[in-house]
């Protein structure tokens, strides 16, 4: 509402303004209304007036928004998640139980998996797993950070060497052989204080120059042949949010990092290949030689208080999204639309995330018979069978703020977008839903457990939630933000060219949720984009070829990152250039450094995701 003062202001002004001008031209007429000059006498017309300018005010709004119908419609088939609240999210931490330790094979707790809160306003908050959680016999005992000369005067260490990160794993199963485990992969949570995470990432991921393991603590240690870590949280099987097939991941990817970046502190350790190379044993330590990082750098005085419980097992990102079944609604003709709710007496705990599927229930005899409604904008309008009735849902954002619970408005109407006369049937909605901001309030670090799963498991004793959740967040849909966002949906190198820097930094204000100062500064790090063609020699069926692509170079103001992890953000942006070039073509991602003007990475060569029609 206080958005849609200025505009009653504004048309109030003018029909006051104009009412002078009627009232020298029809005196008559304008005296039978008490009107004189700007002055009304007759309260009954001031009224009318005020109304009047209000219901202006309304369309002169919806005009100055640039048509929103049509935009949310577009981004609805196209990129849903745009128009949906991004929900609450955490990192929990499962501990087995006995029986998870007794388990001739290690359990696995499946992503999607729902965990439920304590009662907060009467209300269990739901969340779901993102990642499987393997609860293997496995433990962290050791991290470390420390100088060249701990390695054995038999390895021959690089040139630039600077320095050595060491990770222990112990094995804590009846065995005691980590080989006879069979896990192809690790995955560990990197958790403390986010400088220290973030340095951490960095030195893992552009500061590995080789890696060493070692048995046993035995002082024998072999090369391998690649380092055995790469960056979780990139793939499709690691999304927080459901995601169509028609959209590309890489917009969910600058979604999930603005709004929740510690889905990016996950590592994937090659298990598997460092077991092949020891042996059976009981204990490894993967030693990892970093460079460029000199015992006197602030990166290395940040490493020097690294510990196993910066290294976390067993850990997986929660969100707060779970499966419900609305209210059913009671469908008139005395109404062009209804709220979808979720538990009436608890609406305010409660948002519609997505509308999965509308059934329409009418009482026929002494029966009912069923019929599934599609959604008015979608790509299905061509099956006979659904030639009748469609669903169409609106979000009312003023009635989100003064009525929460509430905002989300359904219609049925026919194929030419007019309200479908309807009898007196019933609509069974089954939704997606969040708890709205209730997460935010939960205490954390509970004696007994923070979560609980809602079906029973016996492998699971504990779950702790290692960071408060989040607040729900939304895209700004002020000031024609949605005719932006779908303006990027036509990538091509051309826009890259001309100011590449300022259009990147445009683009990623976009899907910058929570506009917090740490967000402002990567993306004004961003300094120059530069754009050049690039021929490579790939690998490929039934032949490897010749193929031309692009080399992206960005350079970054590494100061703007303090505190942060730039490989993170540089990974994020590695897979969203890949959207610049068609299949049959690639993009590699060199990235420079302001200060000192050395390549910090070069990533890649990355095949590229748009499609030529």
């Amino acid at each position: 509402m206080d958005e849609l003062l200025p505009w009653y202001e504004q048309e109030l002004a003018f029909l006051r303004r104009y009412s002078a001008d009627f009232a020298q031209r029809y005196p008559k007429t304008a005296g039978r209304l008490g009107i004189t000059g700007e002055h009304v006498a007759d309260p009954h017309v001031e009224r009318l007036i005020e109304s009047f300018a209000f219901l202006g005010a309304r369309i002169s709004k919806k005009i100055e928004d640039d048509y929103p119908e049509f935009t949310d419609a577009l981004l609805e088939v196209l990129y849903p998640h745009y128009l949906r609240p991004f929900p609450a999210c955490s990192i929990a931490q499962f501990t087995g139980s006995d029986a998870a330790r007794a388990s001739a094979q290690p359990p696995v707790i499946a992503r999607g998996t729902e965990l439920k809160s304590g009662k907060l306003r009467e209300t269990e908050c739901i969340f779901r797993t993102v990642h499987d959680v393997v609860l293997a016999p496995l433990r962290i005992s050791e991290a470390r950070h420390a100088p060249t000369t701990v390695a054995p005067g038999l390895v021959n260490l690089p040139a630039g060497a600077t320095g050595i990160i060491s990770i222990t794993l112990e094995s804590d199963a009846p065995q005691a052989d980590i080989a006879a485990l069979n896990l192809d992969r690790l995955r560990v949570h990197l958790n403390g204080d986010l400088p220290l995470i973030a340095a951490l990432q960095d030195c893992l991921f552009l500061h590995a120059l080789a890696a060493y393991v070692e048995p046993e603590s035995s002082g024998r240690w072999t090369a391998l042949p690649a380092i055995p870590l790469s960056q979780a949280g990139f793939d499709e099987d690691d999304a927080l949010i459901d995601y169509p097939a028609r959209s590309h991941p890489a917009y969910r990817l600058l979604t999930e990092y603005f709004a929740f970046p510690e889905q990016f502190s996950f590592v994937d350790m090659d298990l598997a290949a460092m077991a092949k190379t020891v042996g059976p044993c009981e204990r490894l330590t993967l030693h990892l030689v970093l460079k460029t990082v000199r015992a006197d750098s602030h990166t290395a005085r940040l490493l020097g208080a690294l510990s196993a419980q910066h290294l976390r097992l067993f850990c997986t990102p929660v969100i707060n999204l779970f499966k419900a079944h609305a209210d059913p609604v009671r469908w008139t003709h005395t109404a062009s639309s209804c709220p979808v709710i979720i538990d009436g007496k608890k609406a305010a705990d409660h948002e519609v995330y997505s509308i999965d599927t509308v059934s329409l229930v009418r009482k026929v005899g002494g029966g009912e018979r069923t019929t599934g409604l599609r959604p008015f904008y979608s790509l299905r309008h061509g099956e006979q069978s659904q030639a009748g009735h469609y669903w169409f849902a609106r979000r009312n954002e003023w009635v989100a703020r003064n009525s929460p619970g509430y905002e989300t408005e359904i219609s049925v109407v026919d194929p030419g977008f007019n309200p479908a006369i309807a009898q007196t049937d019933t609509l069974s909605i089954d939704i997606t839903a969040t708890n709205r901001d209730l997460p935010a309030m939960l205490s954390i670090g509970l004696e007994c457990s923070d979560l609980t799963p809602v079906s029973t498991n016996n492998f699971v004793e504990h779950i702790a939630l290692l960071m408060r959740p989040t607040e729900a967040t939304r895209f700004d849909r002020r000031e024609a933000a949605h005719w932006r966002l779908i303006s990027h949906l036509s990538l091509n190198h051309l826009s890259l060219a001309a100011d590449g820097a300022g259009a990147l930094r445009e683009m990623l204000n976009l899907y910058d949720q929570r506009h917090t100062a740490v967000s402002a500064r990567h993306i004004d790090g961003i300094v120059n984009v530069d754009v050049d063609e690039s021929i490579q020699w790939m690998a490929g069926k039934p032949f490897p070829t010749f193929v031309r692509g692009l080399e992206i170079r960005l350079t970054l103001d590494e100061e703007h990152f303090a505190g942060v992890s730039v490989a993170t953000f540089i990974g994020v942006l590695d897979r969203f250039f890949a959207l610049y070039v068609h299949i049959n073509s690639f993009t590699q991602l060199v990235v420079l450094s302001k200060r000192s003007g050395q390549e910090i990475v070069r990533c890649k060569p990355r095949s590229g995701d748009s499609i030529l029609l």
